[in-house]
């Protein structure tokens, strides 16, 4: 699993952009990909583990969870 912060999560819209640790590009996640935090909902400055997965030819961040 790849590791990185939240950039920014707009709960209203139900998504968020996530920066990688290793220095990638940024990657859109969507609010059914986030499985443990409370109510779908991340907090920009959270950490978190995802797997990477292309959908419509762009990179997102899919089984998003928060690390302690």
């Amino acid at each position: 699993m790849a590791t990185g912060t939240v950039k920014t999560y707009h709960s209203n819209h139900g998504y968020g952009v996530i920066t990688p640790d290793d220095g990638g590009p940024e990657l859109t996640v969507y609010y059914d990909s986030i499985i443990d935090a409370p109510g779908h909902v991340l907090t920009d400055g959270q950490k978190v583990e995802y797997d990477l997965t292309v959908q419509e030819f762009r990179e997102v961040a899919e089984r998003v969870r928060t690390v302690d």
